[in-house]
């Protein structure tokens, strides 16, 4: 022991010790024996927990000698544990520095934890909770951890410090202690058996302890505390720590040599033991209490994911990732095919670099997993041992459909647990729910998408002297629902009709009325019937379809129609040079409750053109009018037809409106039919902030020049 003298009211003792498993020991008996009688029974306490965590960092974990040196401050102390590493507290995770480091004394099967001296580890935590104050010294080839402990009320200084320097006071006996209630309060479990047996190994003429518990999970046996440099189990003394339970574990205590079971004293090694029993219990429950808490709310975060997307590729994702890295390795996601192998949709591994190696074996198919997902049946977990290590295997089954396989693995040595099983089985099922809900919203927005298109033609017919062109925009929150908007071109006798109509609602009923609108215009358009009459057909049609329906509820509709008539004529009847020109075409047109169309002209002045008529469904036949007019488009004029929801597009209170949509319009001077189309939805869009609510057609008929 090397005792180095301070001034006289700061007495210093000192003492370097090598990087052996016995220096935490020597520390605590150097520090016991230099503060002995001179702190309080709680401070010294303190200062042999925070002593034996700072050394054991150092001679384990940066492997170098360790210098304690101890130094007594009135009715407190300060202690500084230095070591001899360079690399600065911290920067390891930063940068990785190689340091020559002697070999280790330790064996290599020692578990000390994973808990070392790090800013975020378990040694200054305790220093933090523990010590009145504490800091850090870096010098070139080492650094020092200090704290300093004093009482709340601390007193006068102890006029004997200064008599007392420098002196070794013999090792006695401690007598009975418990952890302070505050200490107790900053300690784990396994810290608590720790400072128990430490206590255990300063009182006994021992020179090691061991405490140990059988392995969770039936896994090795776990070291949860040790002292001093261990021996054979045959050469200790061993008692359990509670008789009636033997998963607690057991207390090795080694005697000195000649000491015998003498020196052993039986009541306080009970007394310490049932503590570390009730310790460790306690440690257990909270441990499992946590445990719980935690697989529910992976659980319920997992849950709402899954919910939360109706994507069925997303979803499907989704689930491979939920899983890595907390509960496995790797997982991957097969979706089930009519006589055939699953297919493997989605799979994801904790490092990045394997997952296409785990691509390529989870989809082979001669593969053991591959083999496991193709049996998979019922509502059993499967396991198999595949890529090396543990794996299971669980069936997605939702309403009585299977839907796909699960597979989960984890590295060789790391079992399931039973509790994880059963929330990875939770976890499938629920999955399985969100899966098919993605799947029947996928099929239903494919329906919806193939009802809404055939609503308009696949493409636009070439007509004779007209440019045409269109746009559609649904409304963002039309989701699921077919809209009413439609539009057509129709071929007839009486040359080209032009359409385009809105279904009041949404959803199948709105579409089976456009169908049947559509399916009356196509008829007797083509049967050559005067477009007059058409729309009277059309509105007795909706009418008896109205009174069909089984709540007498039927669903209006709007119309603008406009029968090609035929070329205009020249407004000068003198030809021009190199043959005629074309002068335009002439229209008859007619509004069945419909806004009205708006004309651009040549000079880039816009109009609405029509005269209103009755809703289309409603009226009995001598109650309805569809006033037709002429119309004539001459060269560069163009006609736009358009849906209310245009005009209805909406920013907070106020609407597109009338106006706004005539400067829209007036603003396309130049722009071909499809142009003109096109920058009237972009407008409606953006005067509606990208949110349309309702759907949007637009059909425009030019004539070019």
């Amino acid at each position: 022991m090397n005792g180095v003298g301070g001034g006289p009211t700061t007495p210093t003792h000192a003492i370097t010790l090598p990087p052996t498993p016995d220096s935490p020991r020597s520390a605590r008996r150097f520090v016991l024996e230099t503060l002995r009688g001179r702190l309080d029974d709680d401070l010294l306490d303190s200062a042999l927990l925070l002593v034996t965590e700072l050394v054991t960092n150092v001679v384990v974990h940066a492997g170098t000698a360790a210098t304690v040196d101890v130094r007594q401050e009135g009715s407190g102390v300060r202690v500084g544990v230095a070591d001899r590493h360079p690399v600065r507290i911290g920067m390891a995770r930063v940068k990785k520095v190689d340091v020559p480091r002697p070999p280790s004394a330790f064996s290599e099967e020692a578990d000390f934890g994973l808990d070392g001296l790090r800013e975020d580890g378990r040694g200054l935590a305790l220093v933090d909770a523990l010590a009145t104050s504490w800091g850090t010294e870096h010098r070139p080839g080492g650094k020092t951890v200090w704290f300093r402990l004093t009482t709340a009320n601390a007193s006068a200084e102890d006029p004997s410090a200064e008599d007392d320097a420098g002196v070794t006071v013999p090792a006695q006996s401690r007598p009975p202690r418990l952890i302070a209630r505050d200490t107790a309060r900053a300690l784990t479990a396994e810290g608590e058996v720790n400072e128990l047996l430490a206590q255990l190994v300063d009182a006994l003429t021992v020179t090691a302890g061991l405490v140990r518990r059988p392995g969770r999970d039936g896994g090795r046996v776990e070291t949860v505390a040790t002292l001093g440099v261990v021996g054979e189990d045959e050469e200790a003394v061993a008692f359990p720590l509670d008789p009636t339970q033997s998963s607690l574990g057991e207390l090795l205590l080694w005697p000195a040599p000649g000491a015998g079971l003498a020196g052993l004293d039986v009541d306080r090694i009970r007394l310490a033991t049932r503590w570390m029993a009730l310790a460790l219990g306690g440690g257990d429950m909270r441990r499992a209490e946590e445990r719980r808490i935690g697989m529910l709310s992976f659980l319920a975060e997992a849950s709402d994911l899954l919910a939360g997307s109706l994507e069925l590729g997303h979803s499907l994702a989704l689930l491979a990732r939920l899983p890595v890295p907390r509960l496995a390795q790797w997982c991957a996601v097969y979706l089930h095919r009519e006589n055939a192998d699953p297919a493997l949709w989605s799979a994801a591994h904790a490092e990045e670099s394997m997952a296409g190696a785990l691509g390529v074996a989870a989809a082979d198919p001669g593969g053991v997993l591959m083999a496991a997902v193709r049996t998979a049946s019922g509502d059993r977990v499967h396991s198999l041992t595949a890529f090396g290590g543990p794996a299971m295997v669980m069936v997605l089954k939702a309403r009585r459909r299977v839907l796909g396989v699960l597979a989960l693995g984890r590295p060789e040595g790391n079992a399931f647990a039973a509790d994880e099983i059963d929330l990875l089985a939770d976890l499938a099922r629920r999955a399985a729910f969100a899966i098919d809900n993605a799947r029947l919203y996928s099929r239903q927005v494919e329906l919806a998408g193939t009802l809404q298109a055939g609503l308009r033609p696949p493409e636009l017919p070439m007509i004779e002297g007209l440019d045409l062109g269109s746009a559609y925009g649904a409304a963002q929150s039309a989701g699921l629902d077919v809209g009413g908007d439609f539009f057509d071109l129709l071929w007839g006798p009486l040359g080209w009709t032009i359409a385009i109509g809105d279904v009041c609602g949404k959803g199948a009923e709105a579409a089976t009325v456009t169908g049947v609108a559509r399916a009356v215009l196509r008829l007797l358009t083509g049967r050559g019937t005067d477009l007059g009459e058409v729309l009277l057909e059309l509105n007795r049609t909706l009418r008896d379809a109205a009174s069909a329906h089984p709540n007498g509820q039927g669903r209006f509709c709007t119309l603008a129609a406009a029968s090609i008539t035929g070329p205009a004529s020249a407004p000068d009847p003198a030809p021009a040079a190199g043959g005629a020109q074309p002068a335009g075409i002439r229209l008859r047109l007619f509004l069945a409750g419909h806004p009205q169309p708006v004309v651009l002209h040549a000079d880039g002045h816009a109009s609405f053109v029509g005269r209103p008529g009755t809703l289309l469904g409603v009226l009995d036949d001598d109650e309805v009018s569809f006033p037709g007019i002429d119309v004539t488009l001459g060269v560069g004029e163009s006609l736009v037809f358009y849906t209310d929801g245009v005009i209805e597009a909406r920013d907070g209170r106020d609407l597109l409106g009338e106006e706004r949509l005539l400067a829209a319009v007036a603003g396309c001077a130049g722009l071909s039919a499809q142009g003109i189309a096109d920058r009237v939805l972009a407008v409606a869009e953006r005067f509606a902030g990208g949110n349309l609510r309702d759907d949007v057609a637009i059909l425009v008929a030019r004539v070019p020049g």
